[in-house]
Formats: C-alpha cells, structure tokens, sequence
C-alpha cells in the first residue's frame, strides 16, 4: 500500500534522530523496522487461526521436513544464544501457561524446568509429550527476550507422527515431530518482525507465513521462507506457488 510505504519513509527519517541520540549510535534501517512496533501504541492483531489451519499450510512444505537415514534423528547441541534462560510460553489452543528456566545463571541445564516446557508443547490432538531440543528452547528464549519478555504464542510445538513416507531408506520426518519445531506469534508485535530477528540469528530454519500472521521456528539446517498461501492451506482454490528463498 503507499501509505504504508510512505509510513516506513516517514519513520526513518523521523525515528532515527531520536534513536541515534539514544544510543549515541548510527542506526541501521533494518535494526530500525524491529524497533518500530515499541515505538507505536499499537499493532494489528493477526488473524484467529487454528492449530489445524497451521498443520494444514504446513502439511506438504517441504522446508518444515527432515530427511533422517535409517530413520535416525541426533538432536543438535544446545547453544547459548543469548537469552536469559527463563522462557514463557502461553498456548493458544487452550491457555495453559508456563514461565520455566531451563538453563541457570551458572550455564548448567534444568532439566526440572525442561521438563515443564516439554509438558506445555505436548502434542494437542493426543496430548502425548516428547524431548524438546533444548536448542529450540535457547532460540525460542532469545527471541522471547528481544520483544520484551512477555511471552511467545504457541500455536503448534510437538506433533505425533500420523503419516511416515519411506523415501531411498529415508525417513521423512516434520520437524515438529522431532521435537525441534514451534510455530509461534508473540503479542503486541507483527510477525514479520519476529521473523527479520528470527532470520538473522543463523541457527535453524525461519518461515514466515504470511496470510495467516505466525513464524515458524526450528533448529535444523539455516533456511528462510516465505509461505503466502491462502487461508484454507496450500490446496485452497487460487493458491499460488511462490519461490522460497534458502540462505
């Protein structure tokens, strides 16, 4: 829209004074479009979704999928990626909240406090649990923490396997069914900048779905997409394809 377009030109040139006097620093404009929304009252709500209507666009993209031989998944080592070692979720499907700190201020594992947050990402159609990377949970904090530690909107972590393709000896697994997956939305704050943080830390894959308003986040190889498929899923009528970009 141009008067959205004209808002970014206007902020710029408004906000970067005021966070150049601030900081006592040169400011990038990408650094700047993460810092709008605490600059603004408000920001639009993302549209009501439901973890099926999530389930659905993710259903057959390839970029939520890991190929394991022999059918075999090595959760990736935990890394420190900067936050504070408490992350607080709240689930949308049925409320339940959890504030948990999984790592001390010594560096040393919880796993009292892992154990909590592997309870709340459980599985919603089954309820079952499984082990929850603690290298999500890092990321899943670190993001938490840039938008003002007040909390990450759950809408799908762990997902029991329903259907397994065999593929070459390989076993097509979601990450979500790893235990290394959340789709996520954090209140107050568009989901497009979660996304831009998200990317830029380098240590899983980001996708940012459009139409709907979430971030998916997981801890496999470094990619970033953008999934502009309709509500209804990528098998509604007049969905278009659109080219995914891997960095």
């Amino acid at each position: 829209m141009v008067r959205l377009a004209g808002f970014t030109i206007s902020a710029l040139v408004f906000f970067c004074p005021y966070l150049r006097a601030q900081s006592g620093a040169e400011i990038s404009a990408s650094r700047l479009m993460e810092q709008i929304p605490d600059m603004l009252d408000t920001v639009p709500a993302p549209p009501p979704v439901t973890e099926a209507e999530v389930v659905e666009l993710e259903e057959g993209d390839p970029e939520t999928y890991i190929f394991v031989h022999d059918a075999q998944a090595h959760p990736p080592k935990p890394v420190d990626l900067g936050g504070d070692g408490i992350l607080s979720l709240v689930r949308l499907d049925t409320g339940e909240q959890l504030s948990a700190r999984y790592r001390g201020r010594n560096g040393v594992y919880d796993q009292a406090g892992i154990e909590k947050l592997r309870g709340i990402m459980h599985c919603s159609l089954t309820g079952k649990e499984t082990d929850i990377s603690v290298k999500l949970l890092e990321l899943l904090d670190a993001v938490e923490d840039r938008f003002g530690k007040r909390g990450l909107t759950l809408l799908s972590g762990y997902r029991t396997p329903r259907l397994n393709k065999q593929v070459s000896g390989a076993a097509r697994r979601s990450l979500h069914m790893l235990g290394w997956a959340a789709d996520i939305r954090i209140p107050g704050y568009s989901p497009a900048a979660v996304t831009a943080f998200a990317k830029k830390i380098r240590v899983g894959g980001v996708g940012y779905y459009q139409n709907v308003g979430f971030t998916h986040l997981d801890v496999g190889r470094p990619r970033y997409w953008i999934d502009k498929s309709p509500r209804g899923g990528r098998n509604a009528p007049g969905t278009l394809k659109t080219p995914r970009k891997n960095k």
